[in-house]
């Protein structure tokens, strides 16, 4: 490293810092994303877990029919599932593996409730957009992001109803620069956590890209 360092010069040594630096702070920033990325997981793993033990105190003691009993198993094989995924997380694309099983999960649990209530099984769909762990969207609705305007989103049942009366939907909250935003505005980081929810679904059309955008490049107006 000596003979390197007095090649460069001293031009050349502070070349070679600043390359080191931006090395490491790569490498950090790299680390703190992928782990953002693991924790919005686990917790929408851990959700999914109380769903899951909610219906099984419910249908106990009940007699399923063969496609109730189809549709838990696939509950249960997609909550094992995206346990088994989040701990093969390298990067942060790697949450796709996670968000799909949790989707497929939640999607199961909606069709156990539906044929034990004796209601027709609901479409599938992609989540709710205001927040995912709601489970499947129920409908579209036309909705009015502040400073940001007006775009067609999917909703559950329970925010559509809230945004059709005026009221502020269920956003899901995550931690960005030292502030709590929604989390299709936390930047870069969780833009794959958005993307595994929605790749069933034109992505681009369902989340406010001036708002996201705006973020990305360092604003701080939400």
């Amino acid at each position: 490293m000596e003979w390197l360092l007095a090649a460069l010069g001293g031009g050349g040594v502070a070349l070679l810092g600043r390359y080191v630096w931006d090395r490491r702070t790569a490498r950090r920033t790299d680390a703190e994303e992928l782990d953002q990325i693991r924790r919005l997981a686990n917790e929408d793993i851990t959700l999914l877990g109380e769903e899951l033990r909610r219906l099984d105190a419910r249908v106990t003691g009940r007699e399923l029919d063969a496609d109730a009993q189809v549709d838990f198993q696939v509950a249960l094989d997609a909550y094992e599932a995206a346990q088994r995924a989040v701990k093969g997380i390298r990067s942060a694309e790697g949450i796709s593996a996670v968000t799909d099983a949790l989707a497929t999960g939640r999607y199961a649990i909606v069709c156990v409730q539906a044929r034990v209530a004796g209601e027709p099984i609901p479409e599938r769909r992609v989540p709710c957009f205001f927040n995912p762990q709601h489970g499947p969207s129920t409908t579209d609705v036309v909705w009015t992001q502040p400073k940001y305007g007006t775009r067609t989103v999917p909703a559950c049942a329970q925010d559509a109803a809230r945004v059709r009366a005026g009221d502020d939907p269920e956003v899901r909250y995550v931690r960005y620069r030292l502030r709590r935003v929604p989390y299709w505005q936390a930047g870069d980081a969780v833009t794959p956590y958005g993307q595994g929810y929605f790749a069933l679904g034109p992505w681009t059309s369902y989340v406010p890209l001036t708002g996201f955008e705006k973020n990305r490049d360092g604003g701080t107006d939400t």
